[in-house]
């Protein structure tokens, strides 16, 4: 079953290249076709979410991946505006992070993050990030049928 367009739009926020590229590596191993949004840095992320608030015509993401440790804007402050927005305060949020710091996996379900994923150090570990998201879709897809 080929489509022209990806059934899932995920908004990754990531500075680390090579981190970027093992996302995309994961969601490929699931045989998941997402339209992949990449931005650099929390101020960018801000950005894209004021429009999706205020563009009627732009859809907010299905899924957003999101680096707690993100230059010009933290994760944490991302998190928080998403969670504030109009239209994608429901938009599920899995933080991938290298931090196994129990106070950043307790404030970032506090702020309401759906999932928390410790960046492994092996290639294995970090492709289970694709199992997790295509659960999460999996999930959106589901209560959007419901």
């Amino acid at each position: 079953m080929a489509t022209n367009r990806a059934p899932f739009t995920i908004l990754l926020a990531e500075d680390n290249p090579g981190d970027v590229f093992l996302v995309r590596r994961a969601l490929e191993k699931q045989g998941l076709a997402v339209n992949l949004i990449v931005v650099e840095d929390g101020q960018a992320a801000l950005r894209f979410m004021e429009k999706a608030d205020t563009d009627p015509a732009f859809d907010c993401p299905d899924l957003v991946l999101l680096d707690l440790n993100l230059p010009r804007a933290t994760g944490s402050r991302v998190l928080t505006r998403i969670r504030q927005s109009r239209r994608c305060e429901a938009t599920p949020i899995i933080i991938i992070t290298s931090s196994d710091s129990p106070l950043d996996r307790e404030n970032s379900a506090n702020l309401g993050a759906t999932d928390y994923f410790q960046k492994p150090g092996d290639l294995a570990g970090f492709m289970q990030l694709g199992r997790i998201v295509r659960d999460a879709l999996g999930q959106k897809a589901a209560a959007n049928q419901a």
